[in-house]
């Protein structure tokens, strides 16, 4: 099946085919946290635990069959409401809407509680909708099915109601799934509107076996603190997408979270406080991440990416266009396998910066991270101040038109590359006509390259044109 994005020109690709023998072991990745959100305590919220020998991903349930709750915050008896109590089968053929929104509308009349989905495949024809604060929505796992019939719109949203003007506060999404049994037209799986203090842990929103048919899997809009935790994703446009209306909303992708075959893996659109990747695993998307303002119409503040795997893509594995954002980090960071079956240089980077995309003066920081397979160049960029320190950059430049390891260019100055090993680029699987280990084009100025080994590139280990003000000293070429 080929994929398309609506929002931005990744490619096509074919969603089904597209296999790769290292993500099994990608999968094995797990998180432990106790983090307490808004005030809920810990043991409600049921942070992941550490994984079982046999599924690698397991996390432990809470107590949701109890009959009542203590809780931190909200209603003092946290009441737990099975939708097969409203009335709902669980059959796949009934329609349960009705009876699981009423369940719903239960627990936000006491003022919070638990909204209980046992084992069962839920038909939905119609958006479900939660307004109310101190909301817990919570399955058995993978088994607890919601099984949306209708192709427009979100399949489950949680929203101010009608002339709120507060936040919705205080949530927990826990261990079920979200499928699409028609092929969506719109509308998110999962979509978070004016929210703050949220969790979503251990929700899969990915329909293979019903082909691709999610259009996006969650989107999440002018919020404040939300923790996204062993999320299993595919989508026909977007795994997640993320924007605001200020420049104060934090989350943090983490727990052992995979997305996979989807154009855009995420998108961190606009008016975006700070967005933090951990324990994280891209896997053959269009664009892994990417990081613009066209869904704010503004730049977003700070994203940092630690320990995530960004293996395979079929444009770049992260792109920031012009007003992206201010400042940048990676740290011991897997980039792999970007431009997937494509021609090289200029496309196929496993880290884009465009023109105007690096906002502040301070540092990209790229420390102590693999970078190798793409097709193009391991770092291209043209804006940015780039500490570029202790990584291997290598055997880039797969494609036709070749590339570079490192290459900065208009107004990529002020920038440090130092320690790395930038080789072998641009001479596998054959000789390619660029192979250059670093490249600093006229026009970059104020830098330092220093103790860089960049031996065995094709073309060139170190090409300098930039300007006079440089130190470039000690590097073995």
């Amino acid at each position: 099946m080929t994929g398309t994005n609506s929002i931005g020109d990744t490619g096509s690709f074919d969603f089904e085919q597209a296999q790769h023998p290292r993500t099994k072991a990608m999968l094995r990745r797990t998180f432990l946290t106790a983090a307490t959100v808004g005030g809920v305590s810990a043991a409600t919220l049921a942070a992941p635990s550490p994984a079982s020998a046999s599924d690698g991903l397991a996390v432990e349930k809470p107590d949701v069959l109890a009959a009542k709750k203590k809780t931190s915050s909200g209603p003092l008896e946290h009441e737990v409401f099975n939708v097969r109590d409203f009335g709902a089968v669980g059959d796949g053929t009934a329609d349960d809407t009705a009876a699981i929104q009423q369940a719903i509308d239960a627990a936000q009349a006491i003022g919070g509680g638990t909204v209980y989905l046992p084992s069962g495949t839920f038909k939905t024809t119609s958006t479900l909708l939660i307004t109310g604060n101190n909301m817990s929505f919570q399955g058995e796992g993978a088994s607890s099915i919601l099984a949306c019939s209708f192709a427009a719109g979100d399949i489950l949203r949680v929203a101010q109601a009608t002339g709120a003007t507060a936040n919705v506060a205080n949530g927990l999404f826990y261990d079920f799934a979200i499928i699409s049994t028609v092929q969506k037209t719109s509308g998110a799986a999962l979509a978070l509107d004016t929210i703050q203090d949220f969790r979503v842990i251990n929700v899969h929103a990915i329909s293979r076996i019903y082909a691709n048919n999610l259009w996006d899997s969650f989107t999440i809009h002018n919020f404040t603190f939300v923790s996204l935790e062993n999320l299993k994703i595919q989508a026909q446009n977007r795994g997640i997408a993320l924007w605001g209306e200020t420049v104060g909303a934090d989350v943090w992708i983490t727990g052992g979270t995979l997305i996979s075959f989807t154009p855009i893996g995420v998108q961190v659109g606009g008016g975006v406080g700070g967005v933090y990747f951990n324990d994280a695993v891209f896997y053959l998307n269009g664009t892994n991440v990417l990081i613009d303002d066209t869904l704010a119409g503004m730049p977003n503040r700070e994203i940092v990416f630690n320990e995530v795997v960004l293996d395979g893509s079929y444009q770049h594995n992260v792109e920031i266009k012009e007003n992206g954002l201010y400042v940048l980090t990676f740290q011991n960071t897997w980039f792999s396998n970007s431009g997937y079956g494509g021609a090289g240089h200029p496309d196929g980077a496993l880290l884009r910066a465009h023109t105007g995309s690096i906002l502040h003066p301070s540092n990209v920081t790229v420390s102590g991270c693999k970078m190798f397979n793409a097709a193009g160049s391991g770092i291209y960029a043209e804006s940015g101040a780039w500490t570029i320190t202790g990584n291997d950059i290598s055997i880039n430049a797969q494609g036709v038109n070749g590339g570079y390891g490192v290459l900065l260019t208009g107004g990529a100055s002020q920038s440090v590359i130092s320690g790395n090993s930038v080789r072998t680029n641009g001479i596998y699987p054959e000789l390619r006509p660029v192979g250059v280990g670093i490249q600093i084009d006229a026009g970059v100025d104020n830098y330092v390259i220093t103790s860089n080994l960049l031996t065995s590139n094709a073309t060139a280990g170190l090409v300098d044109n930039g300007g006079i003000n440089k130190v470039v000293d000690l590097n073995l070429v």
